[in-house]
């Protein structure tokens, strides 16, 4: 990161480890399960150069902000530049247009430093996975931007004072990050750290990270003892510190405290002895020198093989994608990193250069994000009324009148309501989660269509587990006892109210580890079935009580296959790949509901629920299709689309006018 002069070979071969464990996580977790600390150790290493160099007390006196910023800007543009424009043009074909979104969404935030607070905010639970964007990576150039930002003013602005600032800003730093990840016990009490966390993600934002490479200051003030056995055992405990916790600790840990801790030793102790003969040794050496292209590189690399192949990746597999990062990474060394270093020397303006191909780039990028009738006009759009859809896209949100003081501040959402034939009252509630949030879909739009009957629709309510702890979408949004019961009281007082539907019925397969009881205590994984029975039977038992029709949705036929099938279809689409959807049979589908079928039997013997078989809407000559009439039937092998949705919502209807009118 610095210049020749300030070339040190032990701190290059850091940077080699680093991004050895950073590439062995990207290809297997289980390689290095905490390989992710390399990225830590490099913000460490950055702060080290800069306080070894331009904000050092001999040279801050001369440094000029504005040619130190162009300096890093010309140091970072073009091998990111080189790297993702390709990406960004070649996506616009092969990739699926969500994925596209997102990667656009980086690029644009990228040019202006600030793609980790893109990447951190821009996946929700129906976008692709952060893990799916191949430009993810670039959170770290977003950040090590800031950073460049940040701590010269720092030095400049406060002057004689800059290192009580800079121990100031990093003891905040260092405390609001372990706040957030290890606070959650305190939320009940002070309930600030899922507001915080979604303002601040500690792994993405500058505000959490900051602490990392002012880490690096004291590293410069540490003692050299006159004993040559200390220092070189001080540097074993560096190489122990940074290994242990990335081979030991469990993926997803956020200790990186005594990595970094181990780094700061290399940094200071690690030069001579067995350490640095170990950190000189040539191969390292040579990654090293790459260690910036092969981060650049490696990510996208990894997640297109991915993408293109769709299945799991087998030892072969692995051992090409890192040939070909390698490859590609010494390629984008010596032909752009190298090469445009010395460029910079000779050039008067390059950091203005940078900025000049920056700026319009990223905002072209980020208008295409933004604009969906942009991205309509690019090679990879896809219909949209074939698969996928947005939410609200008819439905407005209930006014007080119709919600007859439902209770909303229990609720993550308030309810919807369908339909806008004001001239009948609510008649239906319904119930669920993902599923019944596309149906609500085609529910909307048929009742707009047709009139006489209005509904309310009402997400994250999982009433049909009433009696087990569930956190949703990551924790963020909590069910218990206490809202179960606030709803059923609220039923009860709405007598317009005649049928209350339920589309959780998949919260039967919930996974153990997802449940638990209302003590805390885990569900063991054989009595999940039976605890989620109970929980469903006493429900309909209860809203029977209040004079409700319970209707309860069979679930989709393809719930149980775990393969994306038309993701994988559109993407092999795409790349000009055949892929035949599979279908399932009727016998097929009877056998993998064959488990189900005694339960819902019991609910209809004991009249506690009407239960609608929805496969006749999703099935075409004895056969259970992805496809029907060149049209999707699910935005992916779990959750209904446009077209499925109406399919869906129309057997209801027709189900639900029908007996309303007798």
């Amino acid at each position: 990161m610095g210049t020749k002069t300030d070339f040190l070979p032990h701190v290059n071969g850091m940077r080699a480890l680093a991004i050895l464990a950073v590439v062995l996580y990207h290809l297997d977790a289980e390689l290095c399960p905490c390989g992710y600390f390399g990225v830590d150790i490099f913000l460490l290493i950055t702060g080290y150069f800069m306080f070894r160099g331009e904000l050092s007390s001999s040279r801050l006196a001369e440094l000029n902000f504005g040619n130190y910023l162009q300096r890093k800007i010309w140091r970072l543009a073009p091998p990111v530049l080189v790297l993702a424009v390709p990406l960004v043009v070649v996506g616009a074909f092969v990739l699926q247009p969500d994925l596209y979104e997102v990667v656009l969404g980086t690029f644009g935030a990228c040019c202006v430093g600030l793609s980790n607070e893109y990447v951190a905010h821009s996946g929700d639970y129906f976008s692709p996975a952060t893990q799916d964007n191949p430009l993810m990576h670039l959170w770290y150039v977003g950040l090590t931007v800031q950073l460049y930002v940040l701590l010269p003013l720092v030095a400049l602005l406060l002057r004689r004072w800059r290192y009580t600032g800079y121990v100031l800003l990093g003891v905040v730093s260092l405390s609001l990050y372990l706040f957030l990840e290890y606070g959650e016990e305190l939320d009940a009490m002070v309930p600030l750290v899922t507001p915080l966390m979604e303002a601040l993600p500690p792994y993405y934002s500058l505000v959490t990270r900051v602490w990392e490479p002012l880490l690096a200051l004291p590293v410069l003030f540490l003692p050299v003892s006159r004993y040559v056995w200390v220092t070189r055992l001080l540097a074993v405990m560096g190489v122990v510190l940074v290994g242990v916790p990335m081979w030991f600790c469990e993926t997803g840990s956020p200790f990186s405290l005594p990595v970094l801790v181990g780094s700061a030793l290399l940094l200071r102790y690690g030069a001579d002895g067995i350490v640095g003969r170990f950190l000189r040794w040539r191969p390292l050496q040579q990654v090293g020198a790459i260690s910036f292209s092969l981060y650049l590189v490696h990510w996208p690399v990894f997640a297109l093989w991915k993408y293109a192949m769709f299945d799991e990746i087998g030892k072969d597999g692995m051992v090409g994608m890192v040939a070909v990062s390698v490859v590609v990474a010494g390629l984008l060394w010596y032909f752009v990193e190298t090469r445009c270093a010395g460029w910079g020397r000779a050039l008067r303006y390059p950091g203005r250069m940078a900025l000049a191909c920056l700026l319009p780039l990223g905002g072209i990028g980020w208008l295409f994000a933004q604009n969906e009738s942009m991205r309509q006009q690019l090679p990879n759009a896809i219909d949209e009324e074939e698969m996928q859809f947005s939410h609200y896209i008819l439905t407005g949100r209930a006014k007080s009148a119709d919600l007859n003081g439902f209770p909303s501040r229990a609720f993550q959402h308030t309810p919807l309501l369908e339909g806008n034939d004001t001239s009948v009252p609510v008649s239906y509630l319904l119930l669920g989660d993902s599923h019944a949030w596309h149906l609500h879909y085609g529910m909307d739009k048929l009742l707009r269509e047709r009139g006489g009957l209005r509904g309310l629709y009402l997400n994250n309510s999982c009433v049909p587990a009433w009696n087990c702890f569930m956190e949703l979408q990551g924790g963020n949004a909590r069910w218990n006892r206490q809202k179960g019961e606030q709803l059923l009281n609220w039923l009860a007082r709405q007598q317009n109210i005649r049928y209350v539907i339920i589309s959780c019925y998949w919260h039967l397969r919930f996974a153990a580890g997802s449940m638990r009881d209302w003590n805390l205590r885990r569900i063991p994984y054989a009595e999940v079935r039976r605890h989620m029975e109970d929980g469903l039977r006493e429900t309909c038992r209860r809203l029977k009580e209040q004079g409700k029709q319970v209707v309860l949705l069979r679930d989709n036929p393809f719930y149980p296959r775990h393969t994306n099938h038309v993701d994988r279809y559109m993407r092999r689409d795409l790349l000009g790949m055949d892929y035949a959807l599979p279908q399932l049979s009727l016998d097929e589908y009877a056998d993998a509901s064959e488990t189900e079928e005694p339960f819902m039997q019991s609910l209809t013997r004991r009249e506690l629920a009407t239960v609608l078989d929805i496969t006749p809407a999703l099935e075409e000559n004895g056969k259970f299709p992805l496809l029907i009439d060149g049209k999707f039937l699910y935005r992916d092998t779990n959750h209904l689309s446009r077209y499925g949705s109406e399919r869906v919502a129309r057997l209801l209807l027709d189900w639900m006018q029908q007996n309303v009118s007798r």
